[in-house]
């Protein structure tokens, strides 16, 4: 849960989620028709901003989502020339390790170059916490010694450049009965759906199970 609160573990973890959440601001200032190089600086200065002015630590918690808190925050940044002209570049304490190359390979793979920059920058913060959640699962499965059954299984979940085979080749592949690997599918997608409801839960002032839904409803339209 993102929290107001002025301590220091608050601020931590809302570090965190910026770090986390990085590319979709780099995105929405590319789609303002910047370079790559003051998308750059814009994303860098954008962090350093937030530090500087401690903004997140006092943060109206009634904002209730990080996700709009946050476009809001990069909107005043980017109309305050003031703000740009000094604002740090390029290191320095900010929040995020930047990496241009992969960024920019990022945007340059979007397919939709239709969207508006809040449109886009919408769609981003949903891939990646479908990204972050996914890698949690790799992580759980590799620490488990199934690597390679969550790497057959993980089409079934969508969002994968594999096609998805049907149970029985499935089944077929890793010497498993049939029920078995539906069994298997229906608990990893349990706990995708449990990864991605802590995860969505993570951005919200108020993290019940409503506010949760109504955050993942608009998160999937954009997708």
């Amino acid at each position: 849960m993102w929290s107001s609160a002025p301590d220091r573990i608050a601020r931590e973890a809302l570090a965190a989620l910026c770090e986390a959440y990085w590319f979709p601001i780099y995105a929405y200032i590319r789609r303002t028709g910047r370079s790559p190089h003051d998308s750059e600086d814009g994303t860098q200065g954008f962090f350093a901003w937030l530090l500087a002015r401690d903004v997140l630590a006092r943060a109206d918690a009634e904002k209730g989502r990080l996700r709009t808190f946050l476009l809001a925050c990069l909107r005043r940044f980017l109309t305050d020339e003031s703000d740009r002209a000094h604002a740090q570049k390029r290191g320095g304490g900010l929040l995020t390790s930047f990496d241009a190359l992969r960024a920019e390979e990022n945007y340059a793979a979007e397919p939709r170059h239709d969207l508006t920059p809040d449109r886009l920058y919408q769609r981003r913060w949903a891939l990646a916490i479908i990204d972050r959640t996914l890698a949690a699962l790799t992580d759980e499965f590799t620490a488990a010694s199934k690597a390679e059954l969550f790497a057959t299984l993980r089409p079934f979940l969508g969002f994968s450049t594999e096609p998805e085979r049907g149970y029985e080749e499935v089944a077929a592949a890793l010497g498993m009965p049939l029920g078995t690997v539906k069994n298997h599918v229906f608990r990893l997608r349990k706990r995708w759906r449990e990864l991605i409801f802590a995860q969505v839960g993570d951005t919200l002032a108020d993290p019940n199970e409503e506010e949760i839904k109504g955050e993942l409803s608009e998160l999937l339209g954009a997708v």
